[in-house]
């Protein structure tokens, strides 16, 4: 996510670089050299320098891929190419502007996505020189001085743009991507560690135990041996399904407005914690990467409430103001009381609490915790509105 605002950034810093060229070449070296600027020209620097701003402000949402985000990068080009055409053509103020769609598509659609921008742009200005020139003889200062090599440069600079920018940010998204996948890799490692090996070993040793109890006719201390076991499996159950469950859910079609409540009351069903959801946030307008990221977060902290909280009350509050959004996951339980020097880590007894951290760092937001001896635990992570908004 951070990686894909960098792109919007690039994007519009690009966007408003390239209009303040067009300004220069069109208004203000002409009035240093003493010609004087029609109102015609402050006409057109003015609805585009405000079309710059709506597209600064309404960014094509090309995550969804869907046809209108398609139309959206069509009618930019389009409207690229007739301002194009209509300031000079290839000796337009705005022709680095006339490359926005084609950088766009190279940077947040496919590939030949990317090819498809370039061709169209290319092919529009080659189609409207050469067929004016052809059409009427005013039109022949079209094809004179330098405009051919310029048409030449041109189309070039837009194919090395479509494929070039498109492998190179391909080759970034991969590297981060493999990053993720270690990452992740690394903690269901970490997990399975923790949780399933250890569980295993515990129950290998108390399997052998009960064993000798029942070879030596020790029934009592048997039977409540088989208890622990019973127990010990239950709870490895839980994990296990948990960890499936949150590996299992897909970013792209995730819904986090019928998701949390549904999981909240589910978990609340299967471990007899009475959990009660609150929200005054507009769930539905958080982006889908922020949302899995808000209820993975969610799960971390019931799931350290299951194990360690010895809580029968836990309340989880979604809130928004106008600048964040914040999560709070609230327990009745043991709670424990921090030590100077120690981790979060070490003191919550599990990795959880490392987890719901470094999600929340992953958005830009804050995680804190308050928990005291015999008080209860309150989880609570911050997120600047901006950053997790759709």
């Amino acid at each position: 996510m951070k990686y894909d605002r960098g792109i919007n950034q690039l994007l519009d810093v690009y966007r408003f670089f390239s209009f303040g060229i067009a300004v220069l070449l069109i208004q203000v070296l002409p009035m240093l050299s003493g010609e004087e600027t029609d109102n015609q020209t402050y006409l057109l620097l003015t609805i585009f320098g405000i079309y710059t701003l709506l597209k600064v402000f309404a960014p094509i949402r090309w995550w969804q891929k869907d046809p209108m985000t398609y139309v959206v990068l069509f009618g930019d080009l389009t409207v690229c190419i007739f301002l194009v055409l209509f300031t000079g053509g290839l000796n337009s103020g705005f022709l680095l502007y006339s490359l926005i769609p084609v950088i766009t598509a190279a940077l947040l659609f496919e590939e030949r996505v990317a090819i498809i921008t370039a061709a169209f742009a290319s092919l529009s200005l080659v189609v409207a020189h050469v067929g004016l020139s052809r059409f009427s003889s005013q039109f022949g200062w079209i094809m004179r001085d330098n405009n051919l090599p310029q048409m030449i440069m041109y189309i070039i600079t837009c194919f090395l743009i479509a494929t070039v920018t498109y492998r190179a940010n391909f080759n970034i998204k991969q590297r981060i991507q493999t990053d993720a996948i270690l990452e992740e890799r690394r903690r269901i490692k970490s997990e399975i560690h923790d949780g399933v090996a250890q569980a295993l070993g515990y129950l290998n040793l108390k399997t052998k135990l009960v064993e000798e109890l029942v070879s030596s006719n020790i029934m009592d201390r048997a039977i409540e041996g088989l208890a622990d076991i019973g127990k010990v499996v239950r709870e490895t159950y839980e994990n296990i399904r948990e960890s499936i469950d949150q590996l299992s859910t897909e970013a792209e079609t995730f819904n986090l407005d019928s998701a949390l409540p549904n999981y909240v009351k589910e978990f609340s069903g299967n471990t007899g914690i009475q959990v009660r959801f609150e929200t005054s946030a507009e769930i539905q307008k958080i982006s889908p990467v922020a949302g899995l990221q808000l209820m993975r977060i969610v799960q971390e902290a019931l799931t350290n409430v299951r194990k360690h909280a010895g809580a029968k009350h836990v309340q989880v509050r979604l809130q928004h103001d106008q600048r964040n959004i914040v999560l709070t996951v609230k327990d009745d339980g043991q709670g424990f009381e921090k030590v100077p020097g120690e981790n979060q880590e070490s003191q919550g007894g599990s990795h959880g609490l490392t987890i719901m951290n470094e999600r929340t760092e992953s958005l830009g937001g804050t995680f804190s915790i308050v928990s005291t001896e015999g008080g209860g635990t309150e989880v609570t992570v911050c997120f600047p509105l901006e950053k997790v908004r759709i």
